[in-house]
């Protein structure tokens, strides 16, 4: 119970700092959810029974764009995590009680703010579903314009039939129920890293505390 009276005493002090740390969770969980959902959505265009938009080569190279690019997202966010924390500790370490309970009062108000940034992406994509998808679409042509000669359509029978266009709406290729359980599958997997994140940002600075107190007492 102290230890959450003192980390919302904390919000209540800082409430600017927590509405920043608010906005960058949230744009940080919008990037880790929305690559990781272009994964996903490939796997989903590769799979289906409809014409095949792309080689498997070419599902390859795509599905390899944005892993790299969910790599460097998740990589800078834990580094921004520990940026915060050292921040954070170091500002606040001469008015605390003690450094051990401001770790993990900074860990329970990140929890909070990774609490709330979710709850109002789900708002966002539930009220603001089209403006999703078109910036979802944005990322995926970004995707497709690494291939040089890549053709603007695919024909279902050889030289012949129905032309499906590469570019074509995500929302035509896949029904909204299939992205939006797509949505919910890599929003679930982003926060679950930005947990994992936060447990490693609280036992790493735990370390380096017991590290300093045991030079002290020397």
């Amino acid at each position: 119970m102290e230890l959450i009276s003192t980390t919302l005493s904390s919000i209540k002090r800082h409430r600017i700092q927590f509405s920043i740390s608010w906005v960058i969770c949230l744009v940080a969980l919008f990037i880790l959810t929305s690559l990781g959902m272009l994964k996903l959505v490939l796997h989903q265009l590769d799979s289906s029974n409809q014409i095949q938009l792309f080689t498997n080569k070419e599902v390859t190279q795509l599905q390899q764009y944005f892993s790299d690019r969910l790599f460097i997202s998740a990589i800078g966010l834990f580094a921004l995590l520990l940026l915060f924390f050292g921040i954070k500790i170091h500002w606040q370490k001469k008015s605390a009680s003690s450094v051990k309970q401001l770790i993990y009062s900074t860990g329970l108000e990140l929890f909070l703010v990774l609490l709330f940034a979710s709850t109002c992406l789900i708002l966002l994509f539930t009220l603001f579903e089209p403006i999703y998808e078109s910036i979802l679409q944005s990322f995926y042509h970004q995707g497709l314009n690494q291939f040089k000669e890549l053709p603007n359509f695919v024909l279902s029978n050889g030289t012949s039939g129905i032309a499906y266009s590469i570019r074509s709406s995500l929302s035509f290729e896949l029904s909204s129920t299939t992205l939006l359980d797509l949505f919910f599958c890599s929003l679930l997997k982003a926060v679950s890293y930005v947990i994992l994140c936060l447990c490693l940002s609280i036992l790493c600075f735990r370390l380096l505390n017991f590290i300093s107190r045991r030079k002290n007492t020397r």
